[in-house]
């Protein structure tokens, strides 16, 4: 359940969630899983959590949609601190199927989901043909984040932008255009940026040549987050060690935390 360190492209890194999954099909498993993840992130001093992930991952032995959802906030909620869902569709399921996902998480806005994100392959599966999906879930009262920029072309992060999402979920290799740093900058989206996980993907070949300090210091709005604490291995703790490696100071941490405050979707 662990991606190595040399995981060839994010497709591989992603193979390493599969264990995981296999082992999240039933309702105790849910709550349990996502009770033990807010019991692990208050052990670091964490107050706020913004939980992703996909729901229809977990059909496998017969659970709804709504069934999925309704155990995950059930876990969330009996955890010791404020912890939301963002429902994750999938770039591999059809059009359809992900606006029907939209419409069903929607049911659930103000009753603990507050966003909607679509993730996957990204070298294989464009974002386009989910804009359906994502108007739907805008209908619906939920913010809108995207996957974006660990795999493929500096386009597919513009790609996301024209979904209308406040928030893309790492976007470094749209950092190597510059049309594309300036706009997210002059639009103020937030980029959630997760060193390890974007490493072991090979958005970047070093952790030492990660774009976070640069972005920040050229005024793109950033956080930093874990991805997945158990693929990637990780911690928040972790993370904000590394920003501290690639040479990141007390005050350009403090604000990406204070960015991350402004931009929840909680």
């Amino acid at each position: 359940m662990v991606a190595p360190d040399d995981c060839p492209s994010q497709a591989d890194y992603i193979g390493y969630f599969d264990d995981a999954i296999a082992v999240m099909q039933t309702v105790p498993a849910l709550e349990r899983i996502a009770n033990e993840l807010c019991v692990d992130s208050a052990a670091e001093n964490i107050d706020y959590l913004e939980v992703r992930w996909a729901p229809r991952l977990h059909l496998r032995e017969g659970l709804t949609v709504d069934a999925v959802i309704e155990a995950v906030l059930r876990g969330l909620n009996a955890g010791p601190l404020q912890a939301v869902a963002i429902v994750v569709a999938m770039r591999q399921h059809s059009p359809g199927e992900n606006v029907e996902l939209a419409r069903t998480a929607g049911k659930f806005a103000g009753r603990g989901v507050v966003g909607f994100d679509l993730a996957g392959d990204e070298a294989r599966y464009p974002a386009s043909p989910h804009r359906p999906a994502f108007e739907a879930a805008r209908a619906a009262g939920l913010r809108l984040t995207c996957h974006a920029g660990e795999a493929g072309e500096p386009s597919s992060v513009e790609e996301a932008l024209n979904l209308g999402v406040e928030r893309i979920a790492h976007g470094v290799i749209g950092a190597r255009d510059p049309h594309i740093v300036d706009r997210i900058r002059r639009e103020g989206i937030v980029l959630d940026m997760c060193p390890t996980a974007n490493w072991k993907c090979k958005a970047v070949q070093r952790l030492s040549e990660h774009p976070l300090p640069w972005l920040v210091r050229a005024g793109v709005k950033c956080t930093i987050s874990t991805d997945s604490r158990t693929v990637a291995d990780t911690s928040l703790s972790h993370e904000f060690e590394l920003a501290v490696e690639l040479g990141m100071s007390d005050e350009e941490l403090k604000s990406c935390n204070e960015t991350a405050y402004a931009a929840r979707f909680g």
